[in-house]
Formats: structure tokens, C-alpha cells, sequence
């Protein structure tokens, strides 16, 4: 098969999805072809940026504006015809990519992608199957385009609020969000531990900064360091240099490692908090490309409720205390989580107090394990990859070639179009 991944750089988690499904297809299915395409970034530059930098900005400076922006969007609207109408006059710029690449089939990992794809396949009668895959735990009505196949989604409740916005229960999988294969490796708990210089007799709260690093994670850890609770930390700052110099300017770096390592290696070094209540061993770390190795030795995750990062964390049974989760699609990731017990939400005030609490009550953390193992659904890539296939076989386009007049036509429509309009 030819697939095309279709994703925006709108937050992290889209483009994190889209190369998870691209490495699983390209380490299992080496007769395939793969293209991964940030779509709004093929359109133009200079809109993905106003795009993807607005939609930073928003949640970051104006999280409660955002989230009336995205509560109008998921309803019939003005807001909501306007959105549809630029995505529908841009989604032609898209045309060239499908002449030339002639994918099988189109995966769609964000609300603008579908709405586009969905838009050429229609306007160009293109024989191509299409799948919308949901990257949150909640639907919105973007999502929902005519033309579109099939739709993924992460849990059995989204089920109904699909059909309620008119698709047919046939045509929805739910199959989890893709997450990187590697999660799905044997580890030896003791021997990563180890590795990273850790205590096997401490629990590891994980801190994660989220793809907008935001600062409340900073304020969350030094109230929880100041606790009587016996703990070791993991800080992973992401790529926010800033947030992780303030951290590493807070840790005292005068102490040796806890354990004599093999090595000096980054992985093995620990910092130190010294507070009231005595020293909190701390490893702090900018961007890790094993995330997944950390979450597996971690016993709870303080973290941003995205999708991807909740999906990594189920997989990796790893219950979650959540923070400062936006209006939108946050919100109701979170509101998912609390409800099936996945996750507690931490209150503005008395973070720290809430997470000690949770790390003093094994049973409840215990719970919430199981809740997590009883919600992994396996590896989801291999699960869409499986419903592709069959769609594609569906269309019998699996050894269908395009016509070089069609091609051509479709060009001269294409060049005909944007010289009128621009």
C-alpha cells in the first residue's frame, strides 16, 4: 500500500501519532510506502506558521478564549462555516501532493487535515479511502466530514457521540491513539532503574512539561519536594531550555551520583533537592528520545492531559496526576480520565498535598494500574494499519494506477482554479 499520513504541527501530539504510525508501518510492513506531510506546512509557510504559532499563543496567553473558539467549532455556527470555508478554499493547494505521491489510502491525524482531505476527494472524485483518526478522548464535529470511511477513535464512549453527529457504527474502530512501538517492549524494571541511577526502595513521580513546557510544572515540583513524602523525581523539560535551566539552577549539583556507576553517562547522574524535609534525589533531563523507559519505572506521572502522552501512559500502566488542562480538548481528556479512574486532577492550590496523598495510599494508586491495564488496547498502529488494508481492498484500487489524460486534467482544473482565485 501507498499511505499517506496527513497531520498539523497544532501541539505536539499530532505529529507525534503520525511518526509512531509511520515507524511501526516501516519496521513491520517493508512493501509498503510511507509519506508523512504536515498539511497546513504544504499549503503554505507562512500560514502554518500563523496557524500553529496562533493556536500556541491562544492556549497559552488565552486558554478561556480558546476554548470558547473550540466549543463554537464543534457545534453548527458561524464560527464553525468559517472555519469549513477557508479550510475548503486552501485544501486544493493539497492537490499536487496526491497527484504525485497516488497514495492507497489517506490517514488523517487532525480536524483540518480530514476536512481538506474529505474536500479533494469529493471536488475530484478521487478514488481514495479515508481514515480520521481522533487524537484526544473526546469527539469534535471537525473530525466529521462526508467522505470519510472509517474513523479511530481511543474509547467505546465516543462511539455514540459519532453517531449522534450522523456517522454509522460500522464505520468507527476504536483501537486506542497510535503511540511509538517501543512502548511495547519487554523491560526489565530493576535493571532501567539501575541504569538510571535510581532507588529501587523510593517511588518515582515523573514530571512531564507538556509540548508548551509550561511553568506550572516548576511550582507543582517545588511544593512537592517540601512534603514529608519519601520519593525520588524524573524531570523531563522537553525542549524548553528555559524551564530547564530554572530547575537546574534549584538543584543543588555538589553531590555524587547515589550509587557508583560503570559509566558517567547523563543517564546514571542524579541532582539533589535539600529542603525541610531532607533530600529529594531528582534527575533532571532536556529532550529524551526514551521516554518510554522512563514512564515504564515511573509509579505516578505529573503531566498535561494530551492524548498521546495519556495513551503512552495507559500503555504503560502508569496512573497520572494531571494539571492545568485547558478548555477544549483537555478539558474533556481529563474529565475522561477522572471518571474512569485513570487519573486525579490536581486542584490550582494544594498540588502538592494532593499528589503526597496519592503517593501514601497504595491501594487507590494500585486501582488506578488496573484501571490503566484494563484500557490498553494494544498496539493501535497495527490495528489501523489491518483496517486500511482492508478498506483499500474495498476500493479495489490496491494495483490501480492513474490515468495519464486524468492527471493531466486534473492539473490544468487545478492550475485553472488557483489563477482565477489569486
Amino acid at each position: 500500500m501507498r499511505i499517506l499520513i496527513l497531520y498539523a504541527s497544532t501541539g505536539g501530539g499530532h505529529k507525534r501519532t503520525s511518526a509512531a504510525m509511520k515507524k511501526y508501518i516501516e519496521e513491520s510492513r517493508p512493501n509498503d510506502v510511507v509519506r508523512m506531510v504536515d498539511a497546513l506546512e504544504q499549503i503554505s509557510h507562512i500560514y502554518n506558521k500563523t496557524v500553529s504559532e496562533g493556536y500556541e499563543l491562544m492556549v497559552k496567553a488565552a486558554p478561556k478564549f480558546f476554548g470558547t473558539v473550540y466549543n463554537q467549532t464543534n457545534k453548527d455556527s458561524t464560527m464553525n462555516d468559517l472555519a469549513v470555508k477557508i479550510q475548503h478554499r486552501l485544501a486544493k493547494k493539497l492537490l499536487p501532493l496526491m497527484v504525485e505521491f497516488r497514495p492507497d489510502v489517506i490517514i488523517t491525524v487532525q480536524a483540518f487535515c480530514v476536512d481538506m482531505a474529505a474536500r479533494i476527494k469529493s471536488k475530484y472524485k478521487m478514488d481514495i479511502p479515508i481514515i480520521s483518526l481522533i487524537t484526544d478522548f473526546a469527539t469534535h464535529k471537525m473530525y466529521v466530514q462526508d467522505g470519510v470511511d472509517a474513523y479511530v477513535v481511543s474509547n467505546s464512549e465516543m462511539v455514540n457521540s459519532l453517531k449522534e453527529l450522523g456517522v454509522d457504527e460500522s464505520a468507527i474502530q476504536v483501537s486506542g491513539i497510535p503511540i511509538d512501538p517501543d512502548f511495547y517492549h519487554d523491560f526489565d524494571k530493576q535493571t532501567l532503574i539501575r541504569k538510571f541511577g535510581l532507588s529501587s526502595d523510593l517511588p518515582i513521580v515523573l514530571f512531564m512539561a507538556g509540548s508548551f513546557g509550561v511553568k506550572a510544572i516548576l511550582k507543582i515540583y517545588l511544593h512537592l519536594v517540601e512534603t514529608s513524602a519519601d520519593f525520588q523525581a524524573i524531570v523531563v523539560t522537553g525542549k524548553n531550555k528555559k524551564l530547564y535551566d530554572e530547575f537546574n539552577d534549584i538543584l543543588d549539583d555538589n553531590y555524587e551520583n547515589m550509587e557508583t556507576s560503570t559509566d558517567d553517562t547523563t543517564e546514571s547522574h542524579i541532582k539533589y533537592y535539600i529542603g525541610n524535609y531532607g533530600v529529594k534525589p531528582t534527575k533532571l533531563l532536556y529532550f529524551v528520545d526514551n521516554i518510554q523507559e522512563y514512564m515504564y519505572i515511573s509509579d505516578l506521572i505529573v503531566t498535561k492531559p494530551g492524548g498521546l502522552t495519556v495513551s503512552e501512559s495507559i500503555v504503560s500502566v502508569l496512573p497520572m496526576a494531571i494539571f492545568s488542562a485547558f478548555p477544549g480538548q483537555e478539558a474533556d481528556n481529563a474529565d475522561y480520565l477522572e471518571k474512569h479512574n485513570l487519573a486525579i486532577r490536581l486542584p490550582k492550590k494544594e498540588s502538592a498535598k494532593t499528589i503526597h496523598e496519592l503517593l501514601l495510599n497504595t491501594e487507590k494508586l494500585e486501582t488506578m494500574r488496573n484501571a490503566c491495564r484494563q484500557h490498553n488496547m494494544g498496539n493501535s498502529a497495527k490495528q489501523i494499519i489491518e483496517l486500511a488494508e482492508n478498506l483499500v481492498k474495498s476500493y479495489h484500487i490496491k494495483n490501480k494506477t492513474y490515468d495519464p489524460d486524468l492527471v493531466k486534467e486534473i492539473f490544468s482544473q487545478y492550475y485553472s482554479v488557483t489563477d482565477n482565485e489569486e
